[in-house]
């Protein structure tokens, strides 16, 4: 990916060459777009190219070059990447040092994490997702490592039934999801957010939000909504 984008600023030069990093599946993705700035130190994305980055995937960061420069960012970088809540990640040019700038209020903690078992994986997402919609799940002690082949089902009947899921025929907003991908219990989770989409945090993966498509529905086994 890096190799891209420093293509791409290749191709701008003498101008800041600038585009977006997405999660698409769980996976970073470049999007380099048009710099429809006045000036060449200075960037603005192209809002037709952020429009249509935005309908197909979540936003991780906002990328742009300094030419001939450090990269330290301007005060306009700090300004934007704070109200946008986004990182941007800058890139002297041509020597490819990155800085990332960090907003000071992250919009989407829940998008772009890194999996960690454990820690930062599939049910601690879907935790930390219906905790947002003040829907609580109580995780009474650590999953064990490879549980799905040690005849453990953390996700059984009985335990959805204990923090109050009831199984539904279909899904609607915040219901989760449990699918049952390479085992002989339910080894994944996610949770329902409409329109055919929903969020979950894949081993390997960025946690995202992805459609609902045939490639997971062949392994969803159960939808279970919150009933206190």
């Amino acid at each position: 990916m890096i190799k891209e984008i420093q293509e791409h600023f290749e191709k701008e030069y003498p101008r800041e060459g600038c585009g977006i990093i997405g999660i698409v599946k769980g996976r970073k993705r470049w999007f380099p777009c048009e710099n429809v700035a006045d000036n060449d130190d200075d960037f603005i994305l192209s809002s037709t190219d952020y429009f249509e980055i935005v309908k197909k995937c979540d936003i991780f960061a906002i990328v742009h070059s300094h030419p001939d420069s450090t990269n330290e960012p301007s005060t306009t970088d700090v300004n934007y990447c704070n109200a946008l809540g986004i990182p941007y990640w800058i890139f002297s040019y041509p020597d490819m040092e990155l800085n990332i700038l960090e907003p000071k209020e992250v919009t989407n903690p829940l998008i772009g994490r890194e999996y960690i078992f454990g820690k930062s994986d599939c049910f601690e997402a879907a935790r930390d997702w219906l905790a947002s919609k003040d829907i609580h799940i109580p995780r009474r002690e650590p999953f064990e490592d490879d549980w799905w082949d040690r005849g453990l089902n953390y996700f059984s009947e009985e335990r959805m039934n204990e923090w109050n899921f009831k199984k539904v025929d279909s899904p609607e907003n915040n219901d989760i999801l449990l699918f049952q991908v390479s085992a002989n219990v339910p080894d994944h989770c996610g949770v329902y957010i409409g329109n055919n989409i929903f969020f979950h945090h894949a081993n390997n993966r960025l946690s995202c939000r992805e459609p609902l498509s045939s490639a997971w529905l062949k392994y969803l086994i159960g939808v279970y909504r919150y009933d206190a």
